[in-house]
C-alpha cells in the first residue's frame, strides 16, 4: 500500500528532453507529452501525469469517451488513445517475463494517484540508471511466480539478440521445444505471440541506434527492417507516433542496472 506523506512535493525533471531507459525487458520513457495517436504497446504499461492529468480512451473495452485519468494501466496488446498529454509524462513498459502487472490495482493506484507522483518525482532526483529499479519499487509490481517463467533463458537470449530469432523455429530450438508447444507456452506465459514480442525487442535495438545518433534507415536496417518507411509505420503503430517524433525531442538513452 502506498500513503501519503508530509514531505513536500519534489518536482518532476524538466520535460525539454526525452529519457529513454532499457533494462532487460523494460523500457521507461520520462519526458514531454507527445502528440500521439491511438496505437497498441506490446506489454503492459502505465502511463503517469507526473505534472497533469490526461485523457485516455480503452478501445477494447468499447470506451467512445475519454476518461479523465492521472495515471492507468494498460494490458497488452490494448488499442487505446491517449490526449491533452501536456507537461512531464512517464511511460512505464513492463517486463512481459518477470513484472506481474496483473496484480497492479489501477483504481487503486489511481486514488492514490498524488502520492504515487510524489514518490516517483522523488526516485527520479537520483541518476537515471537507477530510474527503473526505483519505479518498481514505488509503484510495488510484484514478480511472476516462478512456474510462470519456464521460457527465461530464452526470453533473455531474445532481448540481447532479436535479430538472431528471425524465425520461431530458432527460439523453440534454444528452448528444446516443438515449435508448436513453444508457441502455445510462450503465449501462455508472455501474454503475446512470439512474433509480437521480438518486434518489442527489435524497438529497443532502434531506440539505442537514434540515441547514438544514428540515421532511422540505419537504425531500421540494424533492427532488421525492410526500410525506413517500414520502421516508421510498425513505430507508430506501436506506439502511437513515428520515430522522428522521437527524434525531435533530443532523447537521451540510459541502459539500466
Amino acid at each position: 500500500m502506498i500513503h501519503s506523506t508530509q514531505r513536500p512535493k519534489p518536482s518532476p525533471p524538466a520535460a525539454t528532453a526525452a529519457h529513454i531507459c532499457l533494462q532487460n525487458g523494460r523500457a521507461l520513457y520520462l519526458g514531454p507529452g507527445l502528440k500521439l495517436q491511438p496505437h497498441r504497446n506490446s506489454v503492459a504499461t502505465l502511463v503517469i501525469g507526473m505534472d497533469h492529468h490526461f485523457e485516455l480512451s480503452r478501445h477494447a473495452t468499447g470506451l467512445k469517451e475519454f476518461e479523465h485519468r492521472r495515471l492507468a494501466v494498460i494490458a497488452p496488446n490494448t488499442l487505446h488513445h491517449l490526449r491533452r498529454t501536456t507537461g512531464t509524462m512517464a511511460f512505464l513498459y513492463l517486463d512481459a517475463l518477470g513484472d506481474d502487472w496483473a496484480s497492479l490495482n489501477e483504481p487503486s493506484l489511481d486514488t492514490q494517484a498524488l502520492a504515487v507522483t510524489n514518490m516517483l518525482n522523488e526516485a527520479f532526483q537520483s541518476p537515471p540508471a537507477q530510474w527503473l529499479d526505483a519505479a518498481l519499487e514505488a509503484l510495488s509490481i510484484s514478480p511472476k511466480p516462478r512456474h510462470l517463467r519456464r521460457l527465461s533463458a530464452t526470453v533473455r537470449a531474445i532481448d540481447r539478440a532479436p535479430q538472431h530469432f528471425a524465425r520461431v523455429e530458432t527460439a523453440a530450438k534454444h528452448a528444446r521445444l516443438s515449435v508448436s508447444r513453444f508457441q502455445h507456452v510462450f503465449r501462455a506465459e508472455m501474454g503475446m505471440p512470439f512474433r509480437r514480442y521480438r518486434l518489442w525487442r527489435r524497438m529497443a535495438i532502434v531506440a539505442a541506434q537514434i540515441a547514438a545518433g544514428h540515421s532511422l534507415t540505419h537504425a531500421a536496417h540494424e533492427a532488421g527492417f525492410a526500410s525506413s518507411a517500414h520502421l516508421s509505420s510498425t513505430f507508430k503503430e506501436m506506439f502511437g507516433l513515428p520515430p522522428s517524433a522521437l527524434v525531435a525531442t533530443g532523447m537521451h538513452l540510459v541502459q539500466g542496472h
